[in-house]
């Protein structure tokens, strides 16, 4: 069968199928919603978005388990797709259903913590783990025979602040303590994403929580 009569045939199964969801003899209620809901174009175009995005990050992840040979750099990248079918899912449910998309989104914001993890750690394991990368910073900090000689502001290897940052911090040096600091900092945000997504939905079930308000009631 030709693909052009394939999405021809799952048109004309849509519309029937609503005209009998609103005609309201042959599906039940919970039938007859979904499938008014699919006769929506954006949701049937997100339906196939969504089925494709899934297909094809769930295909990469069967690759790479067929080809560990890595584990140190493939368990990492796998947790960076898993980003695809999670986001798709998130937003494709949050289409079907406002009511669920508060919930959706917050799922969405504790993985994005654990998807900036992984992206360190793979970082980490291709520059060789974490001494590599020390090593790897220090020797970035070294002029080399590239470097100009008569330039006295060169600063090769470090990070300076943008203004007015740079009143009340100082420079980072690439190296352990700039290494250790960023390690620190993610940590951190991994474990704070998850509580401050925990405390949006506690303010939401109280009623409180209002997202881009700026008033004393809400949270």
């Amino acid at each position: 069968m030709a693909p052009k009569n394939v999405i021809r045939f799952i048109l004309v199964l849509i519309h029937v199928s609503s005209c009998l969801g609103r005609s309201g003899k042959m599906f039940s209620p919970s039938f007859i919603s979904v499938a008014q809901s699919l006769s929506s174009w954006p949701i049937f175009s997100a339906g196939i978005s969504v089925t494709v995005a899934l297909v094809l990050s769930l295909f990469l992840t069967f690759e790479h388990l067929c080809a560990y040979h890595q584990p140190e750099e493939q368990k990492f990248l796998i947790g960076l797709i898993m980003m695809v079918p999670v986001y798709a899912v998130q937003s494709f449910f949050s289409l079907l259903n406002s009511k669920v998309a508060f919930i959706c989104e917050m799922m969405r914001d504790c993985y994005e913590a654990f998807a900036m993890y992984c992206f360190e750690r793979y970082l980490i394991a291709c520059l060789g783990g974490e001494e590599s990368t020390i090593r790897y910073m220090e020797d970035q900090f070294q002029p080399s025979d590239s470097s100009p000689l008569l330039d006295v502001d060169y600063d090769y290897g470090i990070v300076k602040h943008p203004f007015p940052l740079n009143w009340f911090m100082r420079n980072w040096y690439l190296g352990p303590d700039f290494y250790y600091a960023v390690k620190i900092g993610i940590v951190q945000y991994m474990i704070l994403k998850p509580i401050c997504a925990i405390l949006a939905i506690l303010l939401e079930l109280l009623g409180i929580y209002g997202e881009g308000k700026f008033a004393w009631r809400y949270g």
